[in-house]
């Protein structure tokens, strides 16, 4: 993971058996609240990503994080093979 001119970048290796685009959606919110808010030094009170229109390599789904203070953040996603994604910060307060 780098943090590189204000972009946070992190590839995430999926684990599991894949079934729909919901397991992008829910380990996306899971790494966001997890590894990026202790790599940016922040709590996320809620995180919120779209699914993924599809499991494609390429496809990109969005995210929005608030932090305890009401500080808003917005990821843009996307998915580089099959059972990873990349986490970019589009957006931060």
């Amino acid at each position: 993971m780098s943090n590189l001119l204000g972009l946070f970048v992190a590839s995430v290796m999926l684990t599991g058996c894949f079934t729909s685009t919901a397991d992008f959606k829910s380990d996306a919110e899971a790494f966001i609240t997890d590894k990026v808010g202790t790599e940016l030094n922040v709590v996320f009170e809620s995180v919120n990503c779209d699914s993924p229109l599809d499991q494609e390599i390429g496809t990109q789904f969005p995210c929005t994080a608030i932090t305890v203070d009401g500080r808003l953040y917005e990821f843009d996603n996307v998915i580089d093979e099959p059972g990873e994604f990349t986490v970019n910060i589009a957006r931060r307060p």
